[in-house]
């Protein structure tokens, strides 16, 4: 997951599923399709691969940007036409939030681009875990959120958003309309509500209708003529058997990488999981550090890692031995404890949310109190790790969980994040 905040142009709304976190992954397919006319993102959400791309200077013509959803889109056009009032709008909500406005708010359907952008964007901020669900009749049906201290208002952000989709071309679309405005040599990235990987896993709900399996081969075949045509195809989906059956043809190329999902209630089910990753042309992936999309040499100097987190690192989870410190995460991933790197992502995501820049050293934690007992953080408990406790230097006690017994104990080198 990305572990930093990107500078403006960033998503300036929180969305299920959203890429975030797989923007280096989706840089480098981006660099494998070589150089495009004009970009579409027919399933807009929160856009992280457009803004990546406007922050590396990628868009040089005109995007085209759509969704289904009707509020959604009145959200991008309300910022992008009225940034400045949806920032007044939005410090006015934040002098009044509390539980009884945030209800107040989401029962209104105000008429103006401004005041609907404003809305979605409070909403979003301070809803429960930052859900964005609306029910059959397209009602924004989401509770409450209890943060402490919501970043409501962005106004720095929102100003480079808005300016950064001044050249775009912004509509509620199907997905079907890109087969009537794209042209040879255009990149398309889908980015669909995924097919479920289980019974229980289907999270449609974020525009009434859902998509349903129909609709899954209904993209395909429009992947499929789009590609036949000449235009440059990515689209990103779950890593299950109809995907595989949908894409897994001669057109198509369908490569895996790993994402944190964190909408399950159980911590169990939650964690780093497999995704697909599909492209009308050849790539391969690289996990090497990368600036924008570039990748950088795993055996960088401390200097040079500096400069590179000063323009944006996006990827860190190639850092070099002895050099880069270690981090709590990457250990803790690579040693079968996802649910509690996925806990300590929470907990930050729900900080950040909040506006705050908030840091543990997560060993100590993790190692628990004097007596040996899980610590609380947030609201939440985490477990008690035999490795921390001997990183830490502290009695191991009986408690203590121990996953591996041949796992090898990460050197104290630095502060854990």
């Amino acid at each position: 997951m990305v572990s930093f905040r990107e500078p403006p142009p960033r998503p300036f709304l929180k969305w299920v599923g959203g890429k975030r976190q797989l923007i280096p992954e989706l840089l480098q397919a981006v660099e494998a399709a070589g150089p495009f006319r004009h970009y579409h993102e027919p399933f807009l959400g929160g856009g992280a691969l457009f803004f990546a791309l406007a922050r590396s200077g990628q868009l040089e013509t005109r995007s085209y940007l759509s969704d289904a959803n009707k509020n959604l889109i009145r959200a991008y056009l309300g910022v992008r036409d009225e940034v400045e009032v949806v920032i007044n709008l939005l410090e006015q909500y934040k002098k009044r939030h509390d539980e009884a406005f945030f209800y107040q708010t989401r029962a209104r359907s105000p008429r103006t681009l401004a005041k609907q952008a404003a809305r979605v964007i409070y909403l979003n901020r301070t809803c429960y875990n930052g859900l964005y669900r609306e029910n059959s009749k397209g009602q924004f049906n989401a509770p409450f959120g209890r943060y402490k201290n919501p970043k409501i208002c962005d106004a720095e952000n929102l100003r480079a958003v808005a300016q950064t989709l001044h050249e775009a071309d912004i509509a509620v679309r199907d997905f079907t309309s890109v087969l009537d405005i794209t042209r040879a040599g255009d990149l398309v990235y889908f980015d669909p509500p995924y097919n479920p990987v289980s019974k229980t896993a289907d999270f449609t709900a974020y525009f009434r209708g859902g998509f349903e399996a129909d609709a899954q081969q209904n993209l395909a075949d429009v992947c499929a003529e789009l590609a036949s045509r000449g235009v440059k195809v990515m689209v990103s989906n779950s890593m299950t058997a109809f995907t595989r059956d949908l894409y897994g043809h001669k057109d198509f190329h369908v490569h895996e990488v790993k994402a944190y999902r964190l909408v399950n209630s159980r911590a169990d089910k939650r964690g780093k999981i497999s995704e697909a990753l599909i492209t009308s042309f050849p790539m391969r992936l690289d996990d090497r550090p990368r600036i924008n999309g570039r990748a950088v040499s795993p055996a960088a100097t401390p200097r040079k890692r500096r400069e590179v987190r000063s323009k944006g690192v996006i990827n860190r989870t190639a850092a070099p031995r002895g050099v880069e410190r270690i981090r709590a995460k990457q250990w803790l991933m690579k040693n079968k404890y996802e649910d509690v790197a996925a806990l300590i992502d929470e907990v930050m995501d729900e900080w950040r949310a909040e506006g705050k820049n908030t840091r543990r050293n997560w060993w100590e934690i993790l190692a628990g109190d004097a007596k040996g007992n899980p610590r609380k953080v947030a609201g939440r408990v985490f477990p008690v790790l035999r490795a921390a406790q001997l990183r830490q230097g502290v009695p191991v006690t009986p408690g203590a969980i121990c996953r591996d017994p041949k796992e090898k104990v990460p050197p104290a080198y630095g502060t854990a994040r």
